[in-house]
């Protein structure tokens, strides 16, 4: 299978790495590069770096393209549509943009256009989630019995807006398999209530979430002269596991069960090398084999919806602050026929208001002799005949 690379972050880097190495692939075709250029023209020896990324609509470059972060998201944003538009395969990078909107509305081009798109988190494949998921598999008869609360600790250097919620996101994205459906989201920060985003104090972001299911989730940043990383602490009926993941280094899973304490090591683990198989076979529309062993994680891979609810709890976080209240969610995947329905009800009350002025000002007109005034209520009765009109197109819409 042939690769191309658009843009380049950490994860993709690994993963483009990872096919360079790999005989049953080859990556072709690369652009944006920036500081990784040198290390990926030596393991990729015959890469091809392009000065212009329009040449992928062709869908002749490669078979699939690796779709990076970028700090221009305007840009990668025109570019995600414009390749799901034409039907490109693409694994995307996540969170590939801080919009959720965005990520609603690739969804729809990709459904639209039947576009194979898969996003990526290569931490998912570290076997450690495995022997995690294993400890809760069983819900009350299982080892930590049913779950209760999940407290997730971030320490990174970065502290800005960007890479406080991608953070957030890629944290949460590892962590719903366990949390299950989640559908109220509390935040705040240090500074408290702001209305504006920029205002907002987010190397103090706390946030609290909760399910259903009565699972309490909260995630929050450490402090910054902390080792980097991520800890994962599960807290069941009968005990708690906590998993602390750095950000480089080897990874060690706690577990406190019936007083004692269980503690277990796990090597650096190639993990761009672990996800390739199961990133290749969902682009060839394999579905991934359940694994007995993983408990509540049957494979690595997360569908399109599954990211798009991940950055919508990020974008409740950020409406929590704004408003200083919880934010209830539900989770309503957005479609053409109801995108439709919506347009229309807000022009419907757009027009009865707008209809009350034009009341007042055209008879005003009429009294002061205006030429022409008095046919105003002919054009506002073919204005309304019109918009009812447009009502019809609701057909276009194929039924479910």
């Amino acid at each position: 299978m042939k690769f191309a690379l658009l843009g380049c972050d950490h994860d993709t880097l690994q993963l483009a790495t990872a096919i360079a190495r790999d005989p049953a692939h080859a990556l072709v075709w690369a652009h944006d590069l920036s500081v990784h250029g040198p290390a990926l023209r030596a393991a990729a020896p015959g890469l091809l770096v392009a000065e212009h990324w329009e040449g992928l609509l062709g869908e002749t470059i490669a078979d699939v393209v690796l779709v990076a972060r970028a700090a221009d998201q305007q840009l990668r944003t025109d570019q995600l549509r414009k390749l799901a538009q034409v039907g490109v395969p693409m694994l995307v990078s996540h969170p590939v943009v801080d919009s959720m909107l965005v990520y609603y509305e690739l969804d729809m081009i990709r459904q639209e256009g039947r576009a194979r798109m898969a996003p990526f988190l290569l931490a998912r494949w570290h076997p450690a989630w495995r022997r995690l998921a294993a400890l809760i598999a069983a819900g009350e008869s299982g080892s930590l019995g049913m779950l209760e609360q999940v407290v997730i600790e971030h320490s990174a250097a970065g502290r800005d807006r960007a890479e406080v919620l991608s953070a957030f996101v890629s944290d949460m994205e590892l962590a719903r398999p366990f949390c299950g459906l989640l559908d109220k989201v509390s935040a705040m920060t240090s500074t408290g209530v702001r209305t504006a985003a920029e205002t907002i104090n987010y190397a103090t972001l706390s946030v609290q979430m909760s399910s259903p299911a009565n699972l309490l989730v909260r995630w929050s940043l450490t402090g910054a002269g902390d080792e980097r990383g991520r800890r994962f602490i599960l807290i069941g009926t009968k005990g708690r596991a906590t998993l602390w993941a750095p950000h480089s280094g080897c990874w060690n899973l706690q577990s406190q069960l019936g007083g004692s304490t269980e503690s277990e090591e796990f090597a650096e683990v190639d993990l761009a090398a672990a996800a390739l198989p199961s990133l290749a076979g969902a682009i060839r529309g394999k579905a991934p084999a359940a694994d007995p062993e993983a408990g509540a994680l049957p494979s690595g891979l997360s569908d399109w919806l599954d990211a798009c609810g991940t950055m919508e709890l990020a974008d409740a976080a950020q409406h929590s602050i704004e408003r200083g209240r919880a934010i209830e969610l539900h989770y309503e995947a957005p479609t053409e026929h109801a995108t439709f329905k919506g347009l229309m009800s807000g022009i419907g009350c757009l027009l009865l208001v707008a209809g009350l002025f034009v009341l007042v000002i055209a008879t005003t007109a009429v009294h002061a002799g205006v030429p022409l005034a008095g046919s105003w209520p002919y054009v506002l009765l073919g204005v309304l005949v019109v918009f009812l009109l447009l009502q019809l197109l609701r057909l276009v819409f194929p039924s479910q």
